[in-house]
């Protein structure tokens, strides 16, 4: 789990809007997740691991968003 209970990362949101999303927003928009989340550390995976996935994980539901919104 990346946190507790659900987050909302309005950074991340404003690394996107009015921007072309190219590999820096989505960079940013990486960073900016990874940094909000609160991971514990147990067996499914370290601290640095689940933020890192977290970031993963938004730049892959920001992609299909775009695409969904009738982007490219």
């Amino acid at each position: 789990a990346a946190a507790p209970t659900v987050l909302l990362v309005e950074e991340g949101a404003e690394a996107l809007i009015g921007r072309k999303l190219d590999e820096a927003a989505l960079d940013r928009l990486a960073k900016v997740c990874a940094g909000a989340c609160r991971p514990i550390d147990d067996k499914r995976g370290t601290i640095e691991f689940s933020r890192k996935v977290a970031g993963v994980l938004a730049g892959r539901a920001a992609q299909t968003a775009y695409a969904r919104a009738g982007g490219k």
